[in-house]
């Protein structure tokens, strides 16, 4: 019989420098943290380890970068394995020095709307949306000096639409691509299933933690895409941009900045400048204080989110330290593309009643929760989407509705009476619970980021009759993407700009990002009909219509914008994005934007 045992042999899991250690002849070696697996023999069974290890392997690569030309972030999510550096991968993920490797056609910034064209310098859809045409820039070529061409766009979507739900972020271009093709080597025509009139901003800008990441079809042809990792034996993603490969492990990743402007499209066809920096570093530093810490002593120059008390601390004792809203007044964060919302599971016997949700909502004096949890810093969202400027006149469009269900108001006596009118009572420990006996239970998962908010609505609730409780289990995204959870706290990646679709598209029946279990046939019609309308005038008209169905059934519970709070620090690089400078980009390492973030930094020149 064979077990798997998890054993961490290091005494801690904090900063994982690189040791570069000199040997004879010159030669150098790196120290790398790695995970391995051996068999032991424990009480005459078979044992499967795993075991967190220091190696050392050639260093050959690893060259000599200032301190003050290197860019260094910190992640509290804990980073992929080492060989891991594909987006579409199923194990993959985009964020974590990924990103960097694969140039959209477009940046976006999520808070203001603007666009930046990148490979793509423009696109047009034709009159009824049914297909979108982009043209290339010229001069592109990938890092191996092969041209960039039409053909690896076609190829990427094509491929995607073809593996669907086989690969990562698969599933909605097989919805939406009946075929991608290459007009001419610059030029790009995608024909859509049926008129998808925001494809472009919702699928192929790369905007928040979205984006289309075009690969080389001469490198990625004929690999399984569910299991291609692009590790290339150490030597990285075949890529577009400035960046290569220069370390990875589990506890830290290093970028290099090429050498010369010839080494990049981008410099050598005159478009952009070669960035400053010179190197990129990613660490796993997985508790605020130890952000903090190094933030404080100048050791990092970006922190991952962190609750409000910790800004605060390193703004008290960092001079050079700021963050999105300045040093003293705002939120200190940059509001996200992920507003936050009490997740309640539709198919429990008794949160599937849409009055026990309302009476849930009612008894969430949000104004409460924002002062105990982020010391009047945060700000209340009562709408499943953020408050960017991009969705003003569709939040506008639904004044009325807002007006009507007050989704957001606290009434603790409303809520009372919603749940007595469904045939609730109190039980002897003042809990609501039905003609049975079982009481309404709401026992929140979730995740470091809302170790603030969490516990405050928890307790919140216990307060009002709900058996409500708070925890963040390591299975906590598995047990929201099931059947069993009760509630969970957790975002919307929804919409950003334009209309609502995006948003109301993660509640319809047969979506796989509908993680509360809701389901409203009449809701899903309007929706889908949706997708299809570009005239705006019936747009607003759907949303409102969908909108209106959602806030009956109330399917889930919004609470707060969610604030990337993170600190950014001055000591080595200027010009980061800020509201009291220039947001010109949404700047938090993990988003997509990030390398677009990098390219405009200018170094102070510190020692």
């Amino acid at each position: 019989m064979l077990k798997h045992l998890k054993l961490v042999t290091m005494a801690a899991l904090g900063i994982a420098l690189v040791a570069v250690v000199a040997c004879g002849g010159g030669t150098e070696t790196i120290i790398q943290t790695v995970i391995v697996e051996k068999e032991v023999q424990v009480a005459g069974e078979t044992i499967i380890q795993t075991v967190i290890v220091e190696k050392e392997v050639p260093g050959a690569f690893i060259r000599d970068v200032p301190r003050n030309r290197t860019v260094i972030s910190a992640l509290k999510s804990g980073l992929p394995p080492t060989e891991m550096w594909s987006p579409y991968n199923l194990g993959g993920t985009h964020q974590q020095g990924i990103q960097f490797f694969y140039e959209p056609l477009v940046y976006a910034d999520n808070l203001d709307g603007n666009e930046y064209p990148w490979l793509a310098k423009s696109w047009e859809y034709n009159a009824d949306a049914t297909e979108l045409t982009y043209k290339l820039r010229e001069g592109i070529f990938w890092s191996d000096g092969m041209p960039f061409t039409s053909e690896d766009v076609v190829y990427t979507l094509n491929t995607l639409r073809d593996l669907g739900s086989e690969v990562r972020l698969g599933g909605q271009y097989e919805v939406f691509v009946k075929e991608t093709i290459a007009v001419d080597d610059l030029t790009v025509k995608i024909v859509f299933n049926n008129p998808s009139p925001r494809f472009h901003a919702t699928v192929i800008a790369a905007v928040g933690d979205s984006a289309t990441f075009i690969v080389p079809k001469h490198i990625w042809e004929g690999k399984d895409w569910a299991e291609y990792t692009a590790w290339n034996a150490g030597a990285g993603p075949v890529t577009t941009g400035p960046w290569r490969l220069a370390f990875s492990d589990i506890k830290k990743r290093m970028l290099d900045r090429v050498a010369s402007c010839d080494s990049w499209w981008a410099c050598k066809t005159g478009f952009q400048n070669l960035p400053q920096v010179e190197r990129y570093t990613i660490l796993d530093l997985g508790d605020d204080q130890s952000q903090a810490t190094a933030l404080i002593k100048n050791e990092i120059d970006q922190t991952h989110d962190l609750a409000v008390e910790v800004i605060q601390t390193i703004l008290d004792q960092n001079e050079y330290a700021t963050t999105w809203t300045g040093d003293e007044t705002g939120s200190y964060g940059l509001v996200s593309w992920w507003p936050t919302a009490l997740h309640v599971n539709n198919k429990d016997k008794q949160l599937g009643k849409s009055e026990v949700r309302w009476a849930i909502s009612r008894y969430l004096d949000r104004d409460l929760i924002n002062d105990f949890a982020y010391a009047n810093k945060g700000k209340i969202n009562d709408w499943p989407f953020p408050d960017f400027k991009g969705l003003q006149k569709a939040m506008d469009n639904l004044a009325s509705l807002k007006a009507q269900y007050q989704q957001g108001k606290y009434d603790r006596s409303d809520g009372d009476a919603r749940l007595t009118a469904a045939g609730y009572t109190k039980n002897k420990d003042d809990f609501w619970a039905d003609s049975n006996g079982d009481t309404i239970v709401c026992n929140i998962a979730s995740f470091p980021q809302f170790s603030d908010l969490g516990p405050v609505v928890a307790e919140t609730l216990r307060q009002h009759g709900i058996d409500a409780s708070y925890a963040e289990p390591p299975d906590a995204f598995a047990q929201l993407a099931g059947d069993s959870y009760t509630c969970g706290l957790f975002g919307h990646n929804g919409s950003q700009s334009g209309d609502l679709y995006k948003t109301l598209n993660l509640y319809t029946t047969d979506n796989a990002s509908n993680l509360y279990g809701y389901s409203n046939l009449a809701f899903d019609a309007i929706v889908e009909e949706l997708a299809e309308t570009a005239d705006l005038n019936k747009v607003r008209e759907l949303e409102k219509a969908a909108m209106a169905i959602w806030l009956e059934d109330l399917p889930d519970i919004p609470l707060v914008e969610f604030f990337n709070r993170f600190a950014t620090n001055t000591y080595y690089w200027e010009n980061w994005p800020s509201l009291v400078t220039d947001p010109y980009m949404n700047g938090i390492a993990p988003h997509t934007g990030y390398p677009y973030t990098l390219l405009f930094l200018t170094p102070t020149n510190r020692e």
